[in-house]
């Protein structure tokens, strides 16, 4: 755990970043090998956690305890507990709040239970799969492009790259999934 607001975002974005170019190079081979979606589904999640902690870490009245774990102060806090944070009042404001429909929770819900399934080695098998996990994994990544590019809770100003880089990826990672799609 990072203490440091700032050191917290920028290590944040290194981490959405590396999980983003992850799953493009896993989807770049997801044609010839379903089971990759497995491995898309870790790093869509590693990086939608570190987009929320970096969102949630954005204002300068945030606290560490906005993004730890309750029940373990020394980690983040799960990534639905998060998102449930980065969507309530309580954490941010409009236009930062993250806005989802129920539906949209929903798929952004099941790639996270696909990855928890693949953690604990509880997934169910990909043939026929892949087809209609396009849609959760979209919704994923426009969360994502919501927190840290659309309206970030952060000043993007030092982290120009960085955002320009994740930026790049996840242009890149939507239109394989539209192509795909």
């Amino acid at each position: 755990m990072i203490a440091d607001r700032q050191a917290r975002i920028a290590a944040s974005l290194d981490s959405v970043h590396e999980a983003l170019r992850f799953v493009h190079r896993e989807l770049d081979h997801v044609a010839s090998d379903p089971q990759r979606w497995r491995w898309i589904s870790v790093g869509a999640v590693i990086a939608l956690q570190g987009a929320l902690v970096a969102a949630l870490s954005g204002y300068e009245t945030a606290e560490e305890g906005d993004v730890v774990d309750p029940s373990y102060p020394e980690r983040y806090a799960p990534v639905t507990l998060l998102l449930r944070r980065a969507r309530s009042t309580d954490y941010l404001n409009p236009p930062e709040r993250l806005v989802l429909t129920g539906a949209a929770a929903r798929r952004i819900e099941q790639v996270i239970a696909f990855r928890n399934g693949v953690v604990h080695g509880t997934s169910p098998d990909i043939p026929g799969y892949s087809e209609s996990i396009h849609g959760p994994f979209r919704e994923t990544f426009s969360a994502i492009r919501h927190v840290l590019l659309v309206h970030p809770a952060f000043d993007p100003g030092p982290h120009g790259l960085v955002t320009a880089l994740i930026a790049d990826q996840l242009a890149a990672i939507s239109r394989r999934l539209v192509s795909d799609g």
